[in-house]
Protein backbone atom coordinates (compact mmCIF):
# COMPACT_ATOMS: atom_id res chain seq x y z
CA UNK A 1 0.00 0.00 0.00
CA UNK A 2 1.64 3.41 -0.90
CA UNK A 3 3.09 5.69 1.95
CA UNK A 4 0.06 8.57 1.98
CA UNK A 5 1.17 12.11 0.97
CA UNK A 6 3.19 13.68 -1.82
CA UNK A 7 6.55 12.92 -0.21
CA UNK A 8 6.55 9.28 -0.44
CA UNK A 9 9.14 7.47 -2.84
CA UNK A 10 8.41 7.35 -5.84
CA UNK A 11 8.16 3.78 -8.01
CA UNK A 12 8.01 6.01 -11.13
CA UNK A 13 9.44 9.34 -12.66
CA UNK A 14 7.00 12.01 -12.44
CA UNK A 15 6.30 14.54 -14.91
CA UNK A 16 5.06 18.14 -14.50
CA UNK A 17 2.35 18.93 -16.52
CA UNK A 18 -1.15 20.22 -16.52
CA UNK A 19 -3.43 18.18 -18.54
CA UNK A 20 -7.31 18.05 -17.92
CA UNK A 21 -9.05 15.16 -16.29
CA UNK A 22 -12.54 14.39 -15.75
CA UNK A 23 -12.93 12.46 -12.64
CA UNK A 24 -16.66 10.68 -11.14
CA UNK A 25 -16.84 8.89 -7.80
CA UNK A 26 -18.08 5.35 -8.49
CA UNK A 27 -20.35 4.55 -5.78
CA UNK A 28 -21.41 1.13 -4.54
CA UNK A 29 -23.00 -0.58 -7.44
CA UNK A 30 -21.03 1.00 -9.63
CA UNK A 31 -23.28 3.93 -9.99
CA UNK A 32 -21.32 7.29 -10.96
CA UNK A 33 -21.92 10.60 -9.86
CA UNK A 34 -21.72 13.63 -12.13
CA UNK A 35 -18.18 14.04 -13.82
CA UNK A 36 -16.14 17.08 -12.34
CA UNK A 37 -12.95 18.55 -14.39
CA UNK A 38 -9.71 18.85 -12.51
CA UNK A 39 -6.20 20.03 -13.52
CA UNK A 40 -2.88 17.51 -13.28
CA UNK A 41 0.10 19.03 -11.62
CA UNK A 42 2.51 16.10 -12.61
CA UNK A 43 1.71 12.45 -13.69
CA UNK A 44 3.40 8.94 -13.70
CA UNK A 45 2.80 6.07 -15.63
CA UNK A 46 1.32 5.12 -12.18
CA UNK A 47 -0.85 8.09 -11.09
CA UNK A 48 -1.71 11.43 -11.24
CA UNK A 49 -1.59 14.50 -8.86
CA UNK A 50 -4.85 16.56 -9.28
CA UNK A 51 -6.22 20.08 -8.42
CA UNK A 52 -9.33 18.84 -7.55
CA UNK A 53 -12.50 21.41 -6.61
CA UNK A 54 -13.53 19.30 -3.76
CA UNK A 55 -12.48 17.06 -1.14
CA UNK A 56 -12.57 13.22 -1.62
CA UNK A 57 -11.40 10.55 1.24
CA UNK A 58 -8.61 8.22 0.77
CA UNK A 59 -9.77 5.10 -0.50
CA UNK A 60 -12.63 6.73 -3.27
CA UNK A 61 -12.69 4.81 -6.31
CA UNK A 62 -12.47 7.50 -9.30
CA UNK A 63 -13.38 6.57 -12.94
CA UNK A 64 -11.20 8.66 -15.10
CA UNK A 65 -10.87 10.53 -18.44
CA UNK A 66 -7.24 11.93 -18.98
CA UNK A 67 -7.10 14.42 -22.14
CA UNK A 68 -3.96 14.21 -23.63
CA UNK A 69 -3.04 17.41 -25.30
CA UNK A 70 -5.98 19.80 -26.12
CA UNK A 71 -7.47 17.19 -28.96
CA UNK A 72 -10.95 15.60 -26.91
CA UNK A 73 -9.99 12.35 -29.08
CA UNK A 74 -6.52 11.97 -27.12
CA UNK A 75 -9.46 11.01 -24.22
CA UNK A 76 -7.93 7.72 -22.15
CA UNK A 77 -10.32 6.23 -19.54
CA UNK A 78 -9.13 4.65 -16.38
CA UNK A 79 -9.72 4.16 -12.82
CA UNK A 80 -8.47 4.94 -10.05
CA UNK A 81 -8.01 5.71 -6.37
CA UNK A 82 -7.59 8.78 -3.81
CA UNK A 83 -4.47 7.72 -1.94
CA UNK A 84 -3.92 11.00 -0.44
CA UNK A 85 -5.14 14.65 -0.01
CA UNK A 86 -3.98 18.14 0.82
CA UNK A 87 -6.63 21.10 1.34
CA UNK A 88 -5.20 24.03 -0.43
CA UNK A 89 -7.96 26.07 0.15
CA UNK A 90 -12.26 25.52 0.53
CA UNK A 91 -12.36 24.96 -3.31
CA UNK A 92 -8.97 23.09 -4.11
CA UNK A 93 -7.28 20.44 -3.28
CA UNK A 94 -4.01 18.47 -4.49
CA UNK A 95 -5.32 15.30 -4.50
CA UNK A 96 -2.71 11.85 -5.33
CA UNK A 97 -4.83 9.45 -7.20
CA UNK A 98 -3.24 5.93 -8.19
CA UNK A 99 -3.81 4.41 -11.21
CA UNK A 100 -5.19 0.56 -11.01
CA UNK A 101 -6.90 0.31 -14.50
CA UNK A 102 -6.51 0.88 -17.95
CA UNK A 103 -7.17 -1.01 -21.15
CA UNK A 104 -3.95 -2.13 -23.11
CA UNK A 105 -4.16 0.77 -26.15
CA UNK A 106 -5.27 2.91 -23.37
CA UNK A 107 -2.06 2.32 -21.63
CA UNK A 108 0.21 2.13 -24.77
CA UNK A 109 -0.94 5.50 -25.39
CA UNK A 110 -0.49 6.83 -21.91
CA UNK A 111 2.91 5.90 -21.40
CA UNK A 112 3.64 6.41 -25.16
CA UNK A 113 2.56 10.47 -24.43
CA UNK A 114 4.22 10.45 -21.18
CA UNK A 115 7.59 9.06 -22.49
CA UNK A 116 7.20 11.69 -25.33
CA UNK A 117 6.85 14.64 -22.37
CA UNK A 118 9.85 13.57 -20.78
CA UNK A 119 12.13 13.23 -23.90
CA UNK A 120 11.48 16.97 -24.89
CA UNK A 121 11.77 17.74 -21.07
CA UNK A 122 15.54 16.21 -20.96
CA UNK A 123 16.44 17.50 -24.86
CA UNK A 124 15.59 14.59 -26.96
CA UNK A 125 12.69 15.97 -28.49
CA UNK A 126 10.12 13.55 -30.00
CA UNK A 127 10.97 9.89 -30.30
CA UNK A 128 9.96 7.72 -33.27
CA UNK A 129 8.65 4.46 -32.89
CA UNK A 130 7.99 3.21 -36.18
CA UNK A 131 9.94 -0.02 -37.00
Amino acid sequence: MPIPGPQNRRKYARLDIALTVSYAVEHSGGKLSEYAEATSSDISAGGLRLMTPTALTSGTKLDLEIYLGDDVEKKINAKGEVVWQNKISPTSFETGVLINQMDNDSKKRFMEFVFDQMSRVVGLGTVDRRP
